[in-house]
């Protein structure tokens, strides 16, 4: 309960009152106790003087009954309770008023305590001489009386002198704190806030100070909590919005205290990312959640915040409610709140971008795997400012640098030729009408049109010049940005080679056939569409080899075309001065019927040797036609086995023709395939060249035989024999392999079998196996599908 300040002044003066009263009736209570004793005393000298002369005479007649009369007297008028007589031998004489038998000897009174009683004893004479001694207890009935007297006597003082003094002292603090009790309630109700409250008391003593203070306080308090006021506001706007802001960060947001770990906010953002409700969460800390799966890496980051004050996307991860681990990026950083030291933490969930980093990266190699696997090809990518981010293995091969020494740090142009980039340049100003140069001048047409196709010279590391076609493709993102480039070279350097030394062939035979007889114009039309066929076919060749076993058979068709070309020519040549000297005769007159018949004898002889040889150039050329567009174009189409055989049979028999080894062949028509008829005549030529050069080393003769058959609905199965010197068992692992020959520097370049190999397993989706027995020949069986892959 709460005191005024009245009644504070009330009760501690009445408290010291009373204890200035407790002294003094403790010291006044002290006093009479003394007094009382003694009265007692004195009373015991007048009962004993008194007994002394009663019982003097009845003891010199030893009239004891009147001893006891005496006694028994004083007991009702003095107060005695008992009294014993003894002798001077201490033997009881008289007695009266013991309780119990009295004690005969006076050694053996033992007188028990008694607090209403005083005991005393007194010696007894007669005539001066020592009689014996008396013991008696007077009744204090009348101490206890006179105290009880004394103390309610006291205590009604006590009590009126506190009542007057408590009646004066209210009286006195009511008039002393009136003007207190002003203050009191005008200082009340300034702490309600009713500032504009004012004390009307100001006078010039010490209330009147304060009542001034009390104005003043509270005009200054009315100004602080307007002020207050307006600040709260202000704050609580502040408040809202931020509360608005967090509430829209779409990540996890949480304010705890840095020293518990409590958290005291989590928006939205932390309830759909964890699946815990910001009621679960406040009052909790984190690691009571279990949403910190690795201890360790929350303790670096703590640390990294205790240590900077902040912490910016720290890679870690975090357990949901379900159990579920998110990878998150999370960012953190102190705030000082009201003196308490805060951390607010923001999660950002990286687990999508993760799995999509790691398929990106999954692809990446996937599709690095795959350009590396294209080794005949250069792959060369390269950012928008012409940086290269890529060079495969196939760019490695084709101009001798590793790919470290280019990626990330150089653009294409250090092994292009200058003439070659300076003329671009050039020409690409003028076409676009602004200056073309560095990176543009590869990819300036591609941005335009999506890619561009055209022929440049690579210049190799030790110097050698390449010729390729280049295919630059633009690389753009998903808001169609271009993001970088794409260029993808083949080397053409022995197409253009060829291409030059067939122009050259060409325009020999053009001239050759220009100086033909107008009679051999078919044939000559013919050999032109078949040059044509092969200047195609050419043109689409990739590998040396396969443009060196083209080049043979056109060394031999151009052989076997001159000897019936050559008779055609010979016989018109002659039929014509026939034909001037049959006409001279008969321009003179004198032609006769007999030279007439030899004339006709011989033209017919010479038409019938004229159309031999003309048929004979026909079928050479047909089904050289025929093999070289298979080869040439690839196209997929649809054959029978045996015409394949036959068609390249008959193309490379006047090679064999120049050799002691012989080819067969053995199989059943009606083998249909859908596939590449040029790449599998590839095989077949490639394998009968291969044992013309390498199997029958030292022999004068020698026999291939070639034949096939099914073996099941899907399957076929063509097989390749020589009965040549063999391979050795060392080599036979290695013969499929790329440059591994055994005439290195006598014509043999090691591709002939690879690129078997590769057509067989790659283009026809089969499996080419060898064996062979070192001496006696070797045998290769080829299992390709009948439909082959797409």
């Amino acid at each position: 309960m709460r005191l005024s300040l009245r009644w504070k002044l009330v009760l501690g003066s009445l408290l010291v009152e009373i204890v200035m009263l407790s002294f003094l009736v403790a010291n006044s209570l002290r006093l009479n106790q003394e007094h009382m004793q003694q009265l007692v005393d004195l009373r015991l000298k007048e009962v004993s003087v008194l007994l002394n002369a009663s019982i003097a005479p009845a003891m010199v007649q030893e009239d004891y009954p009147a001893i006891n009369n005496v006694f028994r007297a004083s007991r009702n008028q003095d107060g005695i309770v008992y009294f014993l007589l003894y002798d001077s031998h201490q033997q009881l004489i008289a007695a009266d008023g013991w309780d119990g038998p009295a004690p005969t000897v006076l050694t053996q009174l033992d007188i028990p305590k008694s607090a209403t009683r005083i005991d005393a004893h007194v010696p007894v004479s007669l005539n001066g001489v020592p009689y014996g001694e008396l013991r008696f207890g007077v009744n204090t009935q009348f101490v206890k009386s006179a105290r009880d007297r004394l103390f309610d006597e006291s205590v009604l003082i006590s009590a009126t002198e506190i009542l007057l003094s408590f009646l004066f002292i209210a009286l006195l603090g009511t008039w002393l704190t009136r003007n207190l009790k002003r203050l009191e309630i005008s200082a009340n109700a300034i702490s309600r806030g009713e500032y504009d409250l004012r004390i009307a008391h100001t006078g010039n003593d010490e209330v009147g100070s304060v009542g001034r203070a009390l104005n003043i306080m509270g005009e200054q308090l009315a100004h602080d909590f307007l002020a207050l006021k307006r600040s709260e506001q202000q704050q609580r706007e502040t408040a809202q919005r931020l509360q608005s802001v967090f509430e829209a960060v779409p990540d996890y947001l949480t304010l705890s205290q840095l020293e518990s770990g409590m958290i005291v906010y989590a928006n939205a953002g932390f309830e759909a990312m964890t699946g815990y409700t910001r009621e679960e969460a406040i009052g909790q800390t984190s690691i009571e959640m279990g949403i910190w799966l690795d201890k360790e890496n929350r303790k670096r980051w703590v640390k990294t915040v205790f240590a900077n004050g902040f912490v910016s996307d720290f890679q870690t991860s975090l357990s949901t409610k379900d159990g579920a681990v998110k990878a998150i990026l999370l960012s953190a950083k102190l705030l000082d709140i009201d003196g308490v030291p805060h951390i607010v933490t923001i999660c950002k969930d990286i687990t999508e971008r993760l799995e999509s980093e790691i398929k990106v990266e999954m692809g990446r190699r996937k599709l690095q795997a795959v350009l590396d696997a294209a080794s005949e090809v250069s792959i060369i990518a390269t950012d928008v400012y012409g940086k290269i981010t890529m060079f495969n293995s196939g760019a490695e091969k084709m101009l001798g640098y590793s790919a470290d020494e280019f990626v990330g740090r150089l653009t294409p142009a250090p092994f292009h030729d200058r003439e070659e980039l300076r003329t671009r340049s050039r020409q690409l100003s003028q076409q676009f009408s602004r200056h073309i140069a560095g990176i543009e001048i590869f990819t300036a047409i591609a941005v335009q049109h999506g890619s561009d196709v055209s022929n440049w010279t690579y210049i190799h590391k030790t110097g050698k010049r390449i010729n390729i076609s280049l295919v630059v493709t633009t690389m753009r993102d998903e808001f169609e940005n271009v993001v970088g480039f794409l260029g993808i070279a083949r080397d053409i350097t022995p197409q253009v080679e060829a291409r030059a030394a067939w122009r050259q062939l060409n325009d020999k035979l053009e001239t050759r056939v220009n100086e033909r007889t107008a009679e051999l114009k078919k044939a000559n039309e013919d050999l032109a569409l078949a040059l044509e066929s092969l200047q195609l076919a050419q043109d689409e060749l990739v590998r040396a080899e396969k443009l060196k076993a083209l080049g043979n058979i056109v060394a031999v068709v151009a052989h076997e075309l001159n000897t019936p070309i050559g008779n055609s020519l010979t016989v018109a040549t002659t039929l014509r001065e026939k034909t001037k000297k049959l006409n001279q005769l008969f321009m003179e007159g004198t032609l006769r019927k007999s030279s007439l018949s030899d004339y006709l004898r011989e033209s017919d002889e010479g038409t019938a040797i004229l159309t031999r040889a003309l048929h004979r150039s026909s079928d050479l050329v047909n089904n050289f036609k025929h093999v070289t567009v298979d080869q040439v174009t690839g196209q997929r189409r649809s054959f029978d086995l045996l015409d394949i055989i036959v068609d390249v049979a008959a193309v490379l028999s006047p090679m064999l023709r120049t050799t002691p080894f012989r080819f067969s062949y053995e199989l059943p028509a009606g083998i249909v395939f859908d596939s590449y008829p040029g790449p599998l005549e590839q095989i077949v030529t490639n394998l009968i060249t291969n044992s013309v050069a390498h199997a029958f080393d030292g022999k004068d003769h020698g026999k291939m035989h070639l034949t096939a058959h099914s073996i099941d609905s899907d399957t076929v199965q063509i097989i390749f024999s020589d009965d040549g010197i063999g391979i050795e068992p060392d080599y036979l692992s290695r013969i499929f392999d790329p440059f591994y020959t055994t005439k290195l520097g006598r014509g043999g370049t090691g591709l002939g079998l690879n690129i078997v190999h590769n057509i067989a397993t790659k283009t026809l989706g089969g499996h080419l196996s060898v064996d062979s027995i070192y001496g006696k020949g070797t045998l290769f069986t080829l299992n390709i599908p009948l439909c082959a892959p797409e």
